[in-house]
């Protein structure tokens, strides 16, 4: 995971100078929320403030109100946006003549800049979030009034109504959060072209022609680690990697160390702009499935069925995310039984989502991102991904081992790690173990406390 931080206290400061930094690349700030009524109180079933790009024309739109739902529409400036900040660490914010009160506890803000491609927006940046409201269920029925257009469900007018690429409906994580969709305008990838051993490399912004940029990074082959760095010329550059690299990792930067954006790729996993060039054909996806279902469970492997993200065995699987992180990584298979044979997700994940199967498994790892993201405390690196084995769909999510220890699951005490093929909680000698690792110092701070 790139550049993401929890526990903000005070995110204006950060998110003030971001803002300015990229104000010619800003048209505006465009807030939009959906809430509903219950029980004469009204909540919040999710709320973006969304960064609007000069390349892009969006009309203003007046806000749809329903008898017990209303979707909320206004425009903000940068002071304005502090103001709703510091309102939502207060616990209480009006949109228009609609008060809502808080029912989080922990309102703190969590930052974490994504690529081109994410579950987020449809562009390169930064993304906010907070918890206003604890998740519950929304209102039943129609939205249907007058004059207004008709929606047959709650779920159905978020995904219309906010900018989400993809929205989940009830099995959705992001409930009851406020999200600030904060784009990067300044020097962003806009594409990389493979031709052989080279990748040409498009950068594009409003003031990629201003900045000195350049582009370092990295790429693996079986000798290890090889580094590169290369200045960009009239918004590209080229980059001179071999085909025989099994992994490429780069990073948008300026000669002062600002980052603007970011790319990852191997054999079966890529971030940002996509898979642009030729990997490792001998570690693909299929057969890392194949080479797991040939060794079983174990250290670094663990076999799970089709698991609903609302049902109380995802604990089950944030917990084996937690034990390899804290150790030296390792995968978890969904569609794999504990006799290492394939039973396929398609049937369970279509009647899931009732979509075809493969939209629908986005969408499942789409949650089980989300949910496995808003449990975890500590920087943890998780790829998610499927494929096609002996015909049968297999999903795949990766956990590397993290660079700062412990890793620990959000209210939680306890210390998960991986003893053979189970997840266990760590003795007081294991917690030592992990605490004290040379990369965390004699105690990690915010562990004092226990």
């Amino acid at each position: 995971m790139f550049d993401r931080e929890y526990n903000i206290a005070e995110p204006t400061e950060e998110i003030r100078p971001y803002i300015k930094a990229n104000q010619s690349g800003y048209r505006s700030l465009r807030r939009r929320a959906v809430i509903y009524e219950t029980d004469g109180k009204w909540f919040l079933q999710a709320c973006v403030v969304e960064g609007v790009t000069v390349n892009r024309e969006i009309r203003k739109e007046a806000s749809r109100n329903y008898a017990r739902a209303v979707l909320f529409e206004d425009w903000l400036t940068l002071e304005e946006l502090q103001e709703f900040i510091a309102q939502i660490l207060q616990g209480e914010f009006s949109l228009g003549k609609y008060l809502l009160k808080t029912t989080s506890t922990h309102r703190q803000w969590t930052r974490e800049r994504q690529p081109l491609s994410n579950y987020y927006m449809k562009y390169a940046g930064y993304v906010w979030t907070s918890k206003f409201h604890e998740p519950a269920n929304a209102m039943n029925g129609e939205l249907l009034s007058p004059k207004q257009p008709y929606y047959p469900d709650l779920h159905e007018a978020v995904k219309n109504w906010l900018p989400y690429p993809a929205y989940q409906g009830v099995t959705e994580s992001r409930k009851g959060e406020v999200l600030l969709f904060l784009p990067e305008t300044r020097a962003y990838f806009e594409d990389a072209i493979p031709n052989g051993n080279s990748v040409d490399l498009r950068i594009a912004g409003v003031e990629a022609n201003k900045l000195s940029l350049e582009v370092k990074g990295a790429w693996w082959d079986e000798e290890g680690i090889h580094h590169f760095s290369e200045n960009v010329h009239d918004g590209h550059t080229l980059l001179n990697v071999p085909d025989t690299a099994s992994r490429l990792d780069y990073v948008l930067v300026d000669t002062a160390g600002a980052v603007y954006d970011f790319q990852q790729e191997d054999g079966y996993r890529h971030t940002g702009l996509g898979r642009k060039r030729k990997t490792d054909n001998d570690r693909t996806l299929l057969s890392i499935v194949r080479e797991a279902c040939l060794k079983g469970e174990g250290p670094t492997i663990e076999f799970k069925p089709f698991i609903n993200p609302e049902n109380a065995k995802i604990k089950e699987v944030i917990k084996t995310v937690v034990a390899f992180s804290n150790a030296q990584g390792g995968r978890i298979f969904f569609g794999i039984n504990n006799g290492c044979e394939l039973e396929g997700l398609d049937e369970e994940l279509s009647k899931w989502a009732k979509t075809d199967a493969m939209e629908a498994c986005n969408q499942y790892l789409g949650v089980l991102k989300a949910k496995i993201r808003d449990e975890l405390r500590g920087d943890v690196y998780i790829d998610f991904n499927h494929t096609i084995v002996d015909g049968r769909r297999i999903a795949v999510i990766e956990i590397i081992e993290a660079k700062e220890k412990p890793v620990t699951i959000q209210q939680d005490k306890c210390l998960y790690i991986r003893r053979g093929s189970s997840t266990t909680k760590a003795s007081p000698e294991e917690w030592r173990a992990i605490i004290n690792t040379p990369e965390n110092g004699i105690l990690a701070p915010w562990m004092r406390k226990y």
